[in-house]
């Protein structure tokens, strides 16, 4: 089974090509780079290095939040537009979950972690399972002092919150901060086909009216709108 991994719901989104949970292709966008300008034709790269096309995809998957809200809008579009093309089905996946499932093994807690902006973090904790991060929260907007009132014990945080906030919380946690190392060998896109692949079944769809992007919080127009 070939999956197609999207994501674009932080600055560097990236695309996976995954057969029968392998990773046959994936690149990233630089943070410089436009959702709008650059998404599609990092989709056509994917293909074009592996050799399929479109059509020959046989489901897709798009991480469905938090993180950037034009980001989220652009990647969920270009995926149902591929539904809609292919009639092939879909997958969406927590962007927190995907970030945690490129966490290589550990016995430790994770902490994935995005900057929310606004002096916020979006996080969630998860344990790592050899079948994927088993959630030990919900998804959460808090500013970094909060985060770090929860932590107890040795963590391990990974994600693109850590561009922003890594000394900080190394500052304010001391040996209870372990930061993941970046696996150059997954992007968000390749963890979140990996997860879809092993939830295929559960997650599985067809109707468009299913993906629905997790915000977690207001966009700048929601908290602005007085009528």
């Amino acid at each position: 089974m070939k999956i197609l991994g999207v994501d674009s719901s932080i600055p560097q989104g990236s695309v996976a090509l995954l057969k029968d949970h392998k990773i046959l292709f994936q690149s990233s966008l630089t943070e410089s780079s436009k959702y709008s300008d650059r998404l599609l034709p990092l989709v056509d790269l994917v293909l074009s290095k592996t050799g399929f096309s479109l059509n020959e995809v046989d489901s897709f998957c798009i991480t469905r939040g938090p993180g950037s809200f034009t980001g989220l809008r652009v990647g969920v579009s270009l995926i149902k537009g591929f539904v809609l093309s292919t009639e092939k089905p879909f997958v969406g996946v927590d962007t927190l979950e995907a970030v945690a499932a490129c966490v290589k093994p550990t016995d430790q807690l994770i902490c994935a972690l995005l900057d929310a902006r606004k002096k916020q973090v979006y996080t969630a904790f998860f344990k790592y399972r050899p079948d994927g991060p088993e959630r030990i929260s919900e998804d959460l907007a808090i500013e970094p002092e909060a985060l770090c009132d929860e932590i107890s014990s040795p963590t391990v945080f990974a994600g693109y919150g850590l561009n922003t906030y890594k000394d900080f919380l190394q500052e304010r946690l001391g040996p209870l901060f372990i930061a993941s190392e970046p696996d150059p060998e997954k992007t968000v896109a390749a963890g979140a086909a990996f997860l879809a692949s092993d939830q295929f079944k559960k997650k599985l769809s067809f109707d468009l009216n299913d993906l629905k992007i997790q915000y977690i919080r207001k966009s700048e127009a929601e908290l602005n709108f007085t009528g």
